[in-house]
């Protein structure tokens, strides 16, 4: 069971999106890792970008740790993409941080990783790509995975999805290159 006070705590003075909190009162309800493969919210600080990325502020002040995106390590943040704009992390991209690399935009917003998440599958994370793939032969299906996308129904009205790959492909046309440039310069060196 997750605090909300810790949940918050890496969002610092800025608005915890609500839809998170409604998940995070539901991964409480339900248990941790129970809903979903491609998702669990986590409250971990900045540790795993800090230690496998960068160190520099600028970095770490544009980027929220979220979420655990596999079992092995990888995790979600959201990236606030223009520091100029009032802060609404609702409306940020959301990457997926590879434990052996990789950066991706995988969703627009946290609404649309909450979609992708109902494919019930661990993404995969390289430097080439990013893809969510679940082998029929050896996929066992989340025990909550059914509450979990009757829940989306009622609260946020999402519906599950098969194929998040489009998803995937229209957040990376709108944010990936953006991110690329921005995250450029940290990673050198």
């Amino acid at each position: 069971m997750i605090d909300p006070t810790d949940f918050a705590a890496p969002f610092g003075d800025l608005p915890v999106p609500e839809s998170l909190l409604a998940l995070l009162r539901f991964q409480n309800d339900i248990g941790y890792g129970n809903y979903s493969a491609a998702l669990t919210l986590t409250d971990d600080d900045h540790d795993g970008l800090r230690y496998g990325w960068s160190e520099d502020p600028a970095f770490l002040s544009r980027l929220i740790p979220f979420a655990r995106a596999t079992a092995s390590g990888s995790f979600y943040a959201l990236w606030n993409p223009d520091p100029s704009q009032p802060p609404m992390p609702d409306r940020w991209p959301v990457v997926a941080f590879g434990d052996e690399g990789g950066e991706w935009i995988v969703a627009r917003d946290v609404r649309e990783l909450l979609w992708v998440s109902t494919c019930d599958a661990e993404p995969r994370i390289d430097f080439d790509r990013v893809h969510y793939f679940r082998s029929e032969h050896h996929y066992r299906k989340s025990e909550g995975l059914d509450a979990y996308i009757e829940w989306l129904r009622e609260d946020l009205q999402l519906a599950p999805v098969d194929d998040p790959e489009p998803i995937l492909a229209a957040a990376q046309r709108e944010s990936q290159d953006d991110f690329e440039r921005w995250i450029e310069p940290f990673l050198q060196g």
